[in-house]
């Protein structure tokens, strides 16, 4: 309190010296106006110092409030980012090695101005307060929803990176973007003239956002070149880009923490453990055939693996020998081929691209997906050939059994089942093509246990409605007018098929069974159907002539032939 009463004693006295001035020039009448408005100039002058001298209470200058549209901000920031002579030549390095060093560049910058930076908040929303806080001197000061602050230089252990990528979103975003993680880190402008709490904020944020500047100009000078290379897997963690102007720059605070995440104990992993995931990750067992599931795993891995240990470990030449190893394992017949012609160009040639092998291996995955073809085991599998016969006397049974419960279906629904699938209806009726859950709306749209999503539609089933699957050309949804449209014309194309087709052709000679199967292979819109597939096996690799396999194939599938009743595809061709 004496410090800000002799502040103000001085200030005044400066005013009268200035006013005592002005009345002696008054009297000569000798002073200019130019020279009085200089003077009167140096009493507001003299009232804002001692304004600002009664408010601020700085205890070292590198706490101070960085303009860096003003020279002395300037030299301010560049003050800020120089070392002590002991610190010059540092070089740290990511891993155990580093440690020492890491933790005395931590204490460095929690004592010169970078306090605020480093103490990150794990609680609160980030957002502005309608008003403003106050000290207990009465100097507003911001009011933000944070708490819970952890220092980054000294507990680190108590933090995690999320903690960190969030105090990150809420230093770089606007001023309503809080305590969050970005879906995109671009840096939002902030009006830094607004008044309130508000515009306390936004100058809060332009300091913090300074210091990251700061402190990533630090790094650059005391890290070792080859370590903040290794971080660059990840630099999608701390790459922003300016809303203003596209600029792309590097957050400081989250290189600091990903820095010491490599280098503290507590986030030091063997790299043995690390090697075993991509060594012991299978496609079809752990992944369950889903390519993007593996090449994401595996890939993870292997990025953390070069950022903490070097590109040394797990090398191109090993990796890529693992991934054949892997899509080998696949016994689908065009995945197989392309993976087998690539796995001898890479032996053959040395210019062979891993990234773009990979991007072409997704996309012939994605498209197999897409088409209902992708599968893990060979279609032509001996045992479903091996058990054909096995399968025949099944249907046969199975049929026999349905019949006899039929019957029973108005009571407790046993004659409505057909393959273990329980059906809207009794053989015989509209409801045996349909099963029964579709037919029960749950609402606007379901996803099935293996996570296909299905939308309602009332026009279909007698205009009861029914659960239809998503559009193939714009899912997701149902448009009803594109299914009927694309019913027509398959419906078109197979009349025409079969009058156009010898060999498909059916004679009133021809047993039921093959008539059926015949149909069932049609239904493909030109395209090959597993069917046919079924049917080219069992005349190619067992002997049996056209019209056996095509019996056989009826016999597995009995309920092969396509009806007019409502299929739950739209789009589609099976």
């Amino acid at each position: 309190m004496s410090e800000q009463l002799s502040s103000i004693a001085d200030s005044l006295t400066t005013l009268t010296n200035t006013l005592t001035t002005l009345v002696s020039a008054n009297a000569s009448s000798t002073t200019s106006w130019s020279q009085m408005a200089l003077e009167i100039g140096g009493i507001t002058k003299a009232l804002s110092k001692g304004s600002h001298s009664s408010l601020s209470n700085p205890t070292n200058p590198f706490s101070q409030v960085l303009d860096l549209n003003t020279s002395n901000g300037i030299k301010g920031w560049q003050h800020g980012v120089q070392l002590p002579p002991s610190m010059e030549n540092m070089d740290v390095k990511v891993g155990p090695t580093g440690r020492k060093q890491l933790r005395a560049l931590g204490d460095h910058l929690r004592h010169n101005g970078y306090h605020s930076v480093l103490n990150i908040p794990t609680s609160g929303t980030g957002l502005p307060a309608s008003a403003p806080g106050q000290t207990a001197g009465g100097q507003e000061i911001p009011a933000v929803n944070l708490s819970d602050h952890v220092n980054l230089a000294t507990d680190m252990q108590n933090l995690t990176r999320e903690n960190t990528l969030k105090f990150a979103g809420f230093i770089h975003g606007g001023l309503q973007d809080g305590l969050a993680v970005p879906s995109k880190r671009v840096q939002k402008t902030l009006d830094l003239t607004i008044s309130g709490n508000d515009g306390l904020v936004s100058n809060m944020k332009q300091q913090l956002r300074i210091r990251c500047d700061m402190l990533m100009t630090i790094l650059q000078q005391v890290t070792n070149q080859a370590s903040l290379n290794s971080l660059l897997a990840q630099k999608d963690l701390f790459t922003w880009t300016k809303e203003t102007d596209g600029t792309e720059f590097y957050c400081g605070l989250t290189v600091l923490w990903l820095i010491f995440e490599l280098i503290e104990p507590k986030t030091v992993i063997d790299a043995r453990d690390v090697e075993k995931i991509i060594e012991e990750t299978t496609l079809v067992k752990d992944c369950d055939g889903d390519v993007r599931t593996y090449f994401s795993t595996v890939k993870k891995a292997r990025d953390e693996l070069h950022s903490r240990y070097g590109t040394d470990r797990m090398n191109d030449q090993r990796f890529t020998e693992i991934l054949f190893k892997n899509l080998n394992t696949v016994e689908q017949e065009h995945f197989k081929r392309f993976v087998s012609t690539n796995y001898t160009n890479w032996l053959s040639d040395d210019t062979f691209d891993l990234n773009r092998f990979m991007a072409a291996v997704d996309k012939i995955y994605t498209g197999l997906v897409t088409s209902n073809e992708w599968t893990t085991s060979a279609p032509e599998d001996p045992k479903v050939i091996a058990l054909t016969t096995a399968n025949k006397t099944m249907q046969k049974k199975l049929a026999k059994l349905t019949s006899t419960t039929t019957s029973a279906g108005s009571t407790n629904g046993a004659g409505n089942l057909k393959d273990g699938k329980e059906m809207a209806g009794p053989q015989g009726s509209p409801g045996w093509s349909v099963e029964k859950w579709r037919t029960i709306k749950k609402g606007d749209s379901i996803k099935r246990p293996d996570g296909t999503q299905h939308f309602w539609c009332d026009k279909h089933y007698s205009g009861k409605g029914l659960y239809m699957k998503p559009n193939v050309s714009d899912p997701p949804g149902h448009d009803h007018a594109k299914w009927e449209s694309m019913r027509e014309k398959q419906r078109e194309k197979a009349a025409k098929r079969k009058k156009d087709n010898d060999d498909n052709s059916v004679s009133s000679n021809t047993p039921t069974a093959v008539k059926k199967a015949k149909l069932v292979v049609n239904r493909g819109n030109g395209k090959k159907t597993k069917f046919q597939k079924k049917v080219e096996v069992l005349v190619t690799q067992q002997g049996l002539s056209h019209a056996k396999a095509l019996e056989t194939v009826a016999a597995i599938y009995s309920d092969g032939a396509p009806s007019d009743s409502d299929d739950d595809s739209c789009g589609s061709s099976n």
